[in-house]
């Protein structure tokens, strides 16, 4: 079984699934990075994800991800980090369901809106006119729609790496 980490931009998913992935000597997958690989082949130019969305816009990234997605299917025992978007067409996460622990890192509001308005340039989903009223309306919009995916729940806000991988391993292990 692979393990997943889904949750909110800038919620540590990265960092702790290379941890995660050390930890239990398995291989790291980060959907972020598939996608800009299959950009670049696609289209032969080399651009981070965040770029590439505002090239292609929503409806092409979604598809992009969602055939970066499909391409898991086969993989194991991998620990995957997935974007902050990528758990919200139910499709994708009937595929990662199937072989994979769904772990939702959930980070509290304030300190979250503090580490994502603080980014230069602010991310695009984010309403420039409004960032602070945009990234609470996506908080609460995205929020509502991972915890109905019924996955294993880790609020990560004032733990250490170390005690979030270990949370982790042992509700996987627990199977919870």
């Amino acid at each position: 079984m692979n393990i997943v980490l889904f949750g909110l931009k800038s919620s540590g998913k990265t960092t702790i699934g290379k941890k995660l992935a050390e930890k239990l000597g398995r291989a790291f997958i980060d959907t972020d990075r598939l996608i800009e690989e299959t950009y670049q082949m696609n289209r032969h130019k080399k651009l981070p994800v965040c770029q590439i969305y505002q090239e292609v816009g929503s409806v092409t990234f979604r598809a992009l991800e969602y055939e970066v997605i499909q391409s898991l299917q086969d993989v194991q025992n991998s620990v995957i980090t997935v974007g902050g978007g990528a758990m919200l067409p139910y499709e994708n996460v009937e595929a990662l369901k199937k072989n994979s622990h769904l772990i939702y890192l959930i980070f509290d509001r304030e300190p979250l809106k503090k580490r994502v308005l603080a980014e230069d340039p602010l991310p695009v989903f984010l309403d420039p006119t409004n960032p602070e009223a945009s990234f609470d309306k996506m908080y609460d919009e995205r929020g509502d729609q991972f915890k109905k995916i019924h996955a294993i729940e880790i609020n990560i806000t004032s733990m250490t790496d170390k005690e979030i991988i270990d949370t982790i391993c042992k509700s996987v292990k627990d199977g919870k």
